[in-house]
């Protein structure tokens, strides 16, 4: 590729802090002002197992994770076998082995990270000396360094200082010949953090002023309940909640809702199927509350580590029976971020579920970006009667199907939210008109969510030959792919960020190409079914995946190069 870009990959088993040095490495780049883009692959296991963590960076901007690799260090032997796929004439494998064969592709290096963490006293450091190998062979301030790793290894920062050094001074004895030189991009006069999108996501939700969390642990969702779960102090309103099971979490969020929270709940697909009597309950009581779903591979517990955009079509007809819905999918953790408080804002407003449809990949990748605590955003209430009168119509007939709603214990307030079809104070009917009627005044609010659901992103130019269309994870890569092109003026990219409903732009966007392709996560082609049910769509070409992992920017380009 054209673009300067490295990528480091470091594989070993669980339990030996594959991802936690990596993302110190993360820390590190992001100091020196690097962007880059980081992927972590792991078994379901506590213990041994395959763990990878690769980061590709740059000092210009990357968007994803590369498929090639640089840099590769195995910190058990055995580790890197299975990747010689990844490697070329150039990378560097570093492995504690005799190594006796050879790489079909790379340089094979010994070493003895067994020998030097016993020497330090400690198996367990045999990652954070990796860590001081590639700081010289980067040419980085090892002080530096060391103030990044040692703080936050604090209850054992004499141990892991030390296998810095001992790193760093095997590497400048035997690999003083693979010094590189490393261009350092500016430093910026902005302060950037460190962030996975879970966190992202969590950080939108309580700019959001997002006060009411429930979720039972499922990975690849996990890391937003712990996130605000440790937030409770520090926002004394926020309450986070971990239930039994997800039925339970996804009928407290819908709960607080009821009572005035700004709530959400989260989960990954076998929970989000648990959830699926309370999508409905809200739709028919228009509680606002949001869903937080992170997808990995199915069906059932399919591949529970590991990435996917398997659940389109099933979070878009989420629910039983016919009510309105947004499904809204971010493209990058900054999206992720974006999208934290833009869901409480669209279920506040219009008072209905909203989905936010996420991934592993981006729920567990990590970005740096300026400090999300410090951001502000619009927030917007729920339009609420604080004085009601004593015929409060709660589920008052308008144009648009947005009632005014009172919080419980407002005096005059009182109404019926109940699982029965209902008439305006919510009593149960089964009238047929006024069933009609009622169902109508929900699915006016779509009109509404159009207006206001996040816009879809075009990159490049009308003047295009062929339209990319996507959505959600796959918009780094693409982008990352585009850049690379030499022809990639004759590429223009839609990323559709409003799944749900799906806003007549979209049509008017599409239909100006004459080459349209869809690239997804998927096997079966979701976006192209949504988009068939709505208007007359004949992609020109499909690309899709559904083997666990993303895609790489290097397949991206391999495809679009093919004519296949």
């Amino acid at each position: 590729m054209s673009k300067k870009v490295l990528s480091l990959k470091i594989a070993g088993p669980a339990g030996l802090g594959i991802k936690s040095v990596g993302h110190l490495f993360s820390r590190i780049l992001a100091h020196y002002n690097f962007t880059f883009a980081d992927y972590s692959e792991y078994p379901s296991l506590v213990r041994g197992g395959h763990n990878t963590y690769q980061i590709s960076f740059s000092p210009q901007k990357v968007f994803a994770p590369h498929f090639n690799i640089d840099f590769f260090f195995s910190v058990q032997a055995g580790h890197w076998q299975q990747h010689q796929s990844e490697f070329s004439s150039k990378t560097l494998i570093f492995s504690d082995e005799e190594i006796k064969g050879k790489s079909k592709k790379g340089t094979l290096l010994k070493l003895p990270l067994k020998t030097l963490a016993n020497e330090i006293g400690s198996p367990l450091v045999a990652n954070t000396i990796s860590l001081g190998v590639i700081a010289y062979l980067l040419n980085l301030d090892l002080n530096i360094v060391k103030k990044i790793v040692c703080a936050f290894f604090s209850k054992a920062i004499d141990l892991n200082c030390a296998a810095l050094d001992s790193g760093y001074k095997y590497a400048q004895e035997n690999f003083s010949k693979y010094k590189i030189k490393l261009t350092f991009p500016k430093k910026s006069k902005k302060e950037t953090k460190f962030y996975d999108g879970n966190e992202a996501y969590a950080w939108g939700f309580l700019k959001g002023e997002g006060n009411f969390y429930s979720a039972y642990p499922m990975t690849p969702a996990t890391g937003t309940l712990h996130f605000l779960a440790a937030k409770q102090e520090a926002y004394p309103n926020l309450k986070v909640i971990h239930p039994e099971d997800e039925i339970a979490a996804a009928s407290l969020a819908a709960g607080a809702s009821f009572v005035g929270a700004r709530a959400a709940t989260g989960t990954s697909g076998g929970g989000f199927a648990l959830m699926n009597e309370t999508i409905s309950f809200c739709g028919v009581t228009e509680i606002s509350t949001v869903f937080y779903l992170v997808s990995r591979p199915g069906p059932a517990t399919g591949l529970p580590t590991w990435t996917a955009q398997g659940d389109l079509l099933f979070a878009l007809n989420s629910g039983h029976g016919e009510f309105p819905k947004i499904l809204i999918a971010p493209g990058d953790i900054e999206e992720a971020f974006e999208m934290g408080y833009q869901s409480l804002n669209l279920a506040a407003q219009l008072q209905l579920p909203v989905i936010v449809l996420s991934d592993k990949l981006i729920g567990e990748s990590s970005a740096s970006l300026d400090d999300l605590s410090k951001r502000k955003v619009k927030v917007v209430k729920s339009n609420i009667e604080e004085k009601p009168n004593q015929d409060f119509k709660r589920y008052k007939f308008t144009s648009t199907g947005i009632s005014k709603l009172s919080i419980p214990g407002t005096k005059n307030g009182q109404f019926l939210a109940n699982s029965y079809e209902h008439d305006e104070y919510g009593f149960s009917t089964e009238d047929a008109q006024a069933a009609y009627k009622m169902s109508q005044k929900r699915l006016n609010k779509l009109e509404t969510a159009k207006k206001v659901s996040p816009k879809a992103n075009f990159f490049g130019s009308q003047s295009a030959k062929k339209l990319i269309i996507s959505w959600g994870s796959p918009k780094s890569s693409i982008l990352e792919a585009l850049e690379e092109l030499d022809n990639k003026n004759d590429y223009a990219f839609l990323q559709l960020k409003t799944l749900w409903p799906i806003n007549s732009d979209i049509q008017k966007i599409i239909n100006a190409f004459k080459e349209k392709i869809v690239i997804e996560n998927n096997q079966t082609a979701q976006l192209v079914t949504l988009l068939k049910s709505q208007f007359e769509f004949k992609p020109t070409r499909i690309i899709t995946k559904n083997d666990g992992r993303p895609f790489f920017p290097e397949e991206i380009i391999k495809y679009l190069k093919s004519k296949k």
